[in-house]
C-alpha cells in the first residue's frame, strides 16, 4: 500500500471513532436543575440546602456546587459544597447581618450531566436590630 491509503485509512478510522464518541456522549447527556431549598425569613444557624437532580428526580452525588450568598449591597460570601450520597450539599448561615440575600447556586457540568444554574432570595432576621 502506498502512503496515501494509510493515510486515507488512518482519517477514515479517526472520524467513525470521533462520530461514534459523539453519538455515545449525546445519548448518555443527562439535564441536570439545581434545587435550591431556603425559607423566605431564616436565622443564623439555619441550612440552605442545595441539591442537584436531573428531570426524573435523580440525584447526583459526590458533585462540586459553587454557592454565593450576595447581600443587598453586592457583597458575596462564597462556598464550595459537594453533594451527598442524597444529592445535597448545605450552606450554613453564620454571621450574616439582617437583611435582604440572595443565593446562588452554580453547577458546571461534567461530560455527561449538564451545567446548571438556580437563585432564590430570602430575608435573615435574627429578631433584633440596631
Amino acid at each position: 500500500m502506498d502512503i496515501k491509503k494509510i493515510i486515507i485509512a488512518i482519517v477514515i478510522v479517526l472520524l467513525v471513532v470521533g462520530v461514534g464518541a459523539f453519538m455515545f456522549i449525546s445519548a448518555n447527556h443527562v439535564d441536570t436543575k439545581i434545587e435550591i431549598v431556603a425559607n423566605d425569613s431564616m436565622q443564623n444557624g439555619d441550612d440552605i440546602t442545595i441539591q442537584l437532580k436531573d428531570s426524573y428526580r435523580n440525584v447526583y452525588p459526590d458533585q462540586q456546587i459553587e454557592v454565593k450568598i450576595l447581600d443587598d449591597s453586592g457583597w458575596a460570601y462564597k462556598y464550595s459544597v459537594t453533594t451527598d450520597s442524597n444529592g445535597c450539599g448545605n450552606v450554613p448561615l453564620t454571621a450574616l447581618d439582617n437583611g435582604e440575600y440572595t443565593v446562588h447556586a452554580n453547577f458546571n457540568g461534567t461530560l455527561f450531566l449538564s451545567e446548571a444554574k438556580s437563585s432564590v432570595p430570602f430575608t435573615v432576621d435574627d429578631g433584633y436590630s440596631y
